[in-house]
Parts: C-alpha cells; sequence; structure tokens
C-alpha cells in the first residue's frame, strides 16, 4: 500500500514534519537492514524521490485562482531552509548517498567472499646455457654463459622442450654440445623449460681455417670468435678444433658475437704422402682443386668419398689414382710407386645397389676403379643375396670381373603324421623316412606319397611357403 505524504485535513498542520521523520526512519532501516543480493536501482529510487517531491511541491504551491487574501501563510514553526541547516533537496542528496553507500558496501562484501586468486609466481627468465653433458637420472650438466660457470639442472615430467621450430619434442633429444635457452623453476634446479630458438643462431658453414691461438674460425669474408668452453663435435665425441680442415662441414652455434658449439656435418680424411723426394718438381692435384707442390704438404685432408689423385713430376709419367676416403681415417700414399703402371677394374654384377669392397675398403660401384697392377681381394654385399667374393689379379690395361650374387635360401620345416604309424614318406618320388616325420625343405612345392603294407597308399601336394608346414594323412 502506497504511503500518504500530503495530508489533506486540516486537523494536521505537521505535514512537512511527517515527511522529515519518514525519510529519517527509512535512512535508519537502511543502516540496520544487511544489504541483500537484489538492492533495486538506484535510479527508479531517486525517480520515485523526485516524483513525490514534484507531488509535494504541487500540493504546497498555492492555485493561480485562489485570491492572495485568502491563501495561508508560510508555517513559521518549521522553517524546511533550517531544519538541521539541510533544505528538502540537500535531504534527498543525502538518502541518494545513503543508497549508494549502501550498494558499494554490499559489493565490497561480496569481493570479499570471492578473493582474486595470487599470481603465479614467475619461473626464471631463460638463460643462454651449453650443454656439457647428460647423464642418468635426467641431469644436464650445462654451462651457464650468462654466469660464466657449471651447473647441474634436473629435468622433470613437466619439463617442455621446443625446437627452433617452436613445436614440442621429446626431451631425449637433448645432448652434449647442445646449446639452448633454458628457464629454471625458482628453486633454480628444476627445468621448467627448454628451448632450441630465441637468440640462438645456427649456421652451416665449410672452407673455414682454424687458428686455435686466437680461437677463431675464418675465410676470406668473416672472423668468427670461439670461446674457450666452446663444443667441437663429431659423430658424439669431442674433437680438438686443431684437426679440423677447411674442407670440413661445419654447424656453427652461438650468439652474435660468440660461437659455443660446432657440430661437424662432414669430417675429413687424410692422404699421407711417402717417398715423394724422389719425385723431382712433384706436384699432386685432389679431383679439380688446384695442384701443390710435394714439397710444401705431407698430409692432405680430404673430405670423404672417391676422389682422383693426379700426381705429376719431370722424372715420372703422370699418373692418376682413383682413392676412396673414409672420414677420420688416414691412407698413406706411397710414391715410391708413381712409375709403376696402372689397370682400369670392371666389376659388373647380376643385381644393382649393391655394396663394392677392394681389399676391405668400400669403392665406388658405379665407376671404374684405377688401381695400381697387383692382387685384389672383390667382396660384394646386398641384402637378400648371399656375400660374393673373388680374389683377382690385375696385370692388364684394363680388367672386367662379373659377378653372380645367389639369393639367400629358405627352408620350412615339414611333419607328416598319419594315423598309422610307420608308414613310409616319399617326397617328389624319393623316401624319405616313416611317419611321424619332420624333414626340412626348400621353400617350394612338393608332392607327398606314403605307404605302408595292407593300407591304401595316399597322395598330396604340399607347398613350403613358411617356416612350419604340417601334413595329416589318413590311410584305408
Amino acid at each position: 500500500m502506497k504511503k500518504d505524504y500530503h495530508f489533506e485535513n486540516e486537523e494536521h498542520d505537521l505535514e512537512q514534519t511527517i515527511r522529515l521523520d519518514d525519510i529519517n526512519e527509512k535512512l535508519k532501516g537502511l543502516e540496520q537492514t544487511p544489504p541483500e543480493d537484489d538492492l533495486g536501482d538506484k535510479e527508479d529510487y531517486l525517480n520515485a524521490f523526485e516524483s513525490e517531491k514534484l507531488q509535494e511541491d504541487s500540493a504546497e504551491r498555492p492555485s493561480q485562482d485562489t485570491p492572495l487574501s485568502e491563501q495561508e501563510p508560510p508555517d513559521e514553526e518549521y522553517d524546511e531552509e533550517a531544519f538541521f541547516g539541510l533544505s528538502k533537496r540537500g535531504i534527498g542528496l543525502l538518502a541518494a548517498i545513503g543508497v549508494v553507500a549502501c550498494m558499494l558496501g554490499f559489493m565490497l562484501a561480496r569481493c570479499g567472499f570471492h578473493p582474486a586468486p595470487e599470481p603465479k609466481a614467475e619461473e626464471g627468465l631463460p638463460v643462454l646455457m651449453l650443454v656439457e653433458d647428460v647423464t642418468e637420472g635426467e641431469k644436464l650438466e650445462v654451462y651457464d654463459i650468462g654466469e660464466e660457470q657449471q651447473r647441474t639442472v634436473t629435468l622433470s615430467e613437466e619439463t617442455t622442450v621446443r625446437d627452433e621450430n617452436e613445436r614440442t619434442v621429446a626431451s631425449d633429444i637433448i645432448k652434449a654440445g647442445d646449446l639452448v635457452m633454458i628457464e629454471l623453476s625458482e628453486d633454480g634446479e628444476t627445468v621448467y623449460s627448454v628451448y632450441y630458438g630465441g637468440k640462438i643462431q645456427t649456421k652451416e658453414m665449410t672452407g673455414l681455417a682454424v687458428d686455435t691461438a686466437k680461437r677463431t674460425l675464418s675465410d676470406e669474408e668473416e672472423t668468427i670468435t670461439y670461446h674457450k668452453k666452446t663444443m667441437f663435435r663429431y659423430e658424439g665425441e669431442d674433437i680438438d678444433p686443431g684437426d679440423l680442415a677447411p674442407c670440413d662441414v661445419l654447424l656453427l652455434k652461438g650468439t652474435d658475437d660468440m660461437v659455443w658449439s660446432v657440430e661437424v656435418l662432414e669430417y675429413h680424411g687424410t692422404i699421407v704422402l711417402e717417398n715423394k723426394k724422389e719425385i723431382q718438381n712433384g706436384k699432386i692435384q685432389i679431383d679439380e682443386e688446384e695442384a701443390l707442390s710435394l714439397n710444401e704438404v705431407e698430409r692432405l685432408p680430404v673430405s670423404g668419398g672417391m676422389h682422383t689423385l693426379t700426381i705429376t713430376g719431370d722424372n715420372i709419367e703422370t699418373r692418376k689414382d682413383r682413392m676412396f676416403i673414409e672420414t677420420g681415417t688416414e691412407y698413406p700414399y706411397d710414391l715410391s710407386q708413381a712409375q709403376q703402371k696402372v689397370g682400369v677394374l670392371i666389376v659388373n654384377a647380376n643385381v644393382s645397389e649393391y655394396k663394392l669392397y677392394i681389399n676391405g675398403t668400400a669403392t665406388d660401384a658405379s665407376s671404374p676403379a684405377v688401381l695400381p697392377f697387383g692382387e685384389y681381394d672383390l667382396v660384394i654385399l646386398k641384402n637378400g643375396y648371399h656375400e660374393w667374393s673373388q680374389h683377382v689379379m690385375l696385370n692388364e690395361a684394363s680388367m672386367t670381373v662379373r659377378a653372380e650374387l645367389q639369393r639367400d635360401l629358405e627352408y620350412g620345416t615339414l611333419t607328416v603324421t598319419s594315423d598309422v604309424d610307420g608308414a613310409a614318406v616319399y617326397i617328389d618320388g624319393e623316401e624319405s623316412g616313416v611317419t611321424p616325420l619332420e624333414i626340412n625343405l626348400l621353400y617350394g612345392s612338393y608332392a607327398v606319397r606314403l605307404e605302408k603294407r595292407g593300407y591304401h597308399s595316399f597322395e598330396q601336394r604340399i607347398s613350403i611357403n613358411q617356416p612350419a608346414v604340417s601334413l595329416y594323412a589318413e590311410m584305408e
């Protein structure tokens, strides 16, 4: 029921007092009553308040048609402008402020029941590290480049590993010699993440000369510095940087000013020159490279594979030899035989894509081999075929060898049983034993016959195409 603040009865002349008391009661009720979830819209309350004020002002304002003599003088006992120093408008604003304060208090109270979650502690910033060793128990021995010290850190099940393309990969790719960005947890010992990208720079290069005194790798265009802690690795093993040659293909990993990891992608073999003093003004040329004086070289680093060696001199005929070089291997080259005759050895086989070994050295089977006259052991290997070998004597300008490789033979076990023991078993007409019988046969098709006095013979054709085949014969 709507409360009426505007009394029409003349007996009640305290209209303004009743209005102010009612507002005070509302304010007290707001202070004592805890806010509910739905406080209502403060704008609705203010609109209602203004509506009542308009109605009140309308009721108080005398009609224009009423003569001045009949209008009642203002009530001087209660001056609305002097009620505690506030007007009706001031009291309305005070009530509105109270409503807003209650709403704010309620909102703060609700927020108190749902505190914001504490921010997760930041993990350590990624640090550039060189992996020196990977030990059991998922531990990494690393060199902290920023701190310039060795550290031991541990991988966990939560550790994430990302390659340079931001792809998540397994942690078992981490190996000694890797340059990575490592993010550590707060304890400084557990690896939070490993990243192969970021500021790490990777570059493949060849033709670099090494100066171990200055710790530099250089070519005609640039000089690259490496650190005393820089790791040089080939096929999972540490190597001395002084052993590198310009023909090696290197994968460099580092930053703008320093290389920290050098992985040898293609390593060299070495030709060791012997008895070169007998050759006058001798020179040696590897493939199409510039010829070198024999007096200036003794060891020639050469990339792995087949190479052509050309020897020239004033007192010898030009000699060309083909030599297969394996990486990391030394090959003595005796120049005292420079005038020795050589021949061309050609090997033809009934199969393709095979491996040819001459005196135990792998040789390019796609081209003839130029060899000094002498004896050679030839071996050919191919999956699915028996090893082929032959000893040859090269004593002519050209020699061709024909190699016939045989397929590996496959056997299966045939088990023959019958309802009558002691029956004779014939395979392809040949007696092979009596039942029960087990016999190994080459893969293929066979005619099997069983005979025994007093019983009808049994015949059947079978195929041996698997390791074990069984045959059961019922004889009448």
